[in-house]
């Protein structure tokens, strides 16, 4: 790591990047605009996790933009995952720019891309190197992220996510890197995602077309995915089947949410317990308004979890390897069941995936009982 006071480092005071951002503001004529571009995390969970570092900068800075009638547009990059508000209205994210579909494949491309319009600022909140040597080569006033990839140069200020478990929850690793851009009094605060603001309205014509009856409904986030061990709870069909039956014996409709390659798998599942999946059918703006909608949600630690927890929602996570201190899903209505690994499995037969064995964590989902999940999540619906 560079030394204290030199560029890359993690020593540096409180309120440093707003110092700089003031600076590049003052060259930007007044009822002007100016842009900010910011890298995003890889995962969903990742992303939401995020947010709350973002939206304490994006807050302190458009506060300074409006004493002079100027207009910061924030634009997102990164993996699938920031989709998630690629129907925002423009006042929260002015663009999102998927990896995947953009031509921005070198620090020159993405240069370029700027024409003569320079960001004020780059955040990265990922591993990247392609927008850190983008800013640098850029001129970019300020520059800032985490230091977890190489290139550290190019920053100003930097600090380590990974290796900051000492901090708790992931949330907080990101509060150096967030009181140097937004000063030492800003609070990383929980805000709730709305589908009003965030887009995925639509997804009341998905349920329809599934065969919702227009009743309650509660969305369950099963994870078949075999690489995905220590985020299932075993066995995969039991304890969702069992969830679905006490749904249904309260009048409320079981809805199975995933990706598209869990589609065939929760079809399935959806078939036998008398539910509806929607798995494969929804952009992520349509997961978070059919999350926003539902009674409540059960999940294992996924990004289900995540945008369910971040809607305001009920939602109960099924914890395996994950470590709920530093994972469990930011939101007010939030719980997190752990099985015993000593315990012994509730249910009949307990699912090797592939032959792999399980971990004495990843075995102890099989000693959650589903009563136990749908029972706590009324509670959290009832409050």
């Amino acid at each position: 790591m560079a030394p204290s006071g030199v560029p890359g480092s993690s020593h540096q005071p409180e309120g440093g990047g707003l110092a700089r951002f003031m600076k590049a503001l003052a060259a930007v004529p007044d009822g002007g605009a100016g842009q900010i571009w910011v890298r995003m995390p890889l995962k969903l969970g990742d992303v939401v996790m995020a947010l709350p570092s973002l939206f304490a900068v994006k807050n302190a800075w458009e506060k300074l933009a409006d004493l002079r009638g100027i207009r910061l547009r924030f634009t997102l990059l990164g993996k699938a995952g920031i989709t998630l508000f690629q129907e925002a209205i423009p006042e929260v994210f002015a663009a999102c720019l998927v990896d995947e579909a953009t031509t921005l494949r070198s620090p020159f491309a993405m240069r370029r891309s700027w024409k003569g319009d320079r960001p004020l600022a780059v955040i990265n909140y990922s591993k990247s190197d392609r927008i850190k040597l983008a800013a640098w080569f850029g001129g970019v006033p300020v520059r800032a992220g985490i230091s977890d990839g190489g290139f550290n140069w190019c920053y100003q200020f930097c600090s380590p996510y990974e290796k900051s478990s000492r901090l708790g929850h992931r949330v907080f690793r990101y509060l150096a890197l967030t009181r140097w851009l937004a000063g030492p009094e800003v609070r990383l605060r929980f805000e709730t995602l709305d589908p009003g603001r965030y887009g995925g309205t639509s997804v009341r014509g998905v349920l329809e077309a599934a065969g919702w009856d227009g009743g309650p409904y509660v969305v369950f986030g099963p994870n078949p995915d075999q690489r995905g061990l220590e985020r299932r709870w075993f066995p995969l069909d039991q304890p969702w089947l069992k969830l679905a039956e006490l749904a249904r014996r309260e009048g409320v409709t079981p809805v199975l949410a995933g990706g598209p390659e869990h589609r065939e798998s929760l079809e399935r599942v959806a078939a036998a317990g008398g539910g509806l999946s929607l798995a494969g059918r929804t952009t992520l703006p349509q997961l978070l308004a059919l999350t926003a909608g539902a009674v409540g949600t059960i999940a294992v630690d996924t990004g289900i979890a995540h945008v369910s927890a971040a809607t305001g929602r009920p939602t109960v996570v099924i914890f395996g390897e994950g470590r709920e201190h530093w994972d469990l899903p930011c939101g007010p209505r939030v719980i997190a069941l752990r099985g015993n690994p000593a315990g012994v499995s509730l249910y009949p037969e307990l699912e090797h995936a592939g032959g792999r064995a399980l971990s004495p964590w990843g075995a102890a989902t099989g000693g959650i009982a589903a009563e136990r999940a749908w029972a706590v999540l009324n509670c959290l619906a009832r409050e």
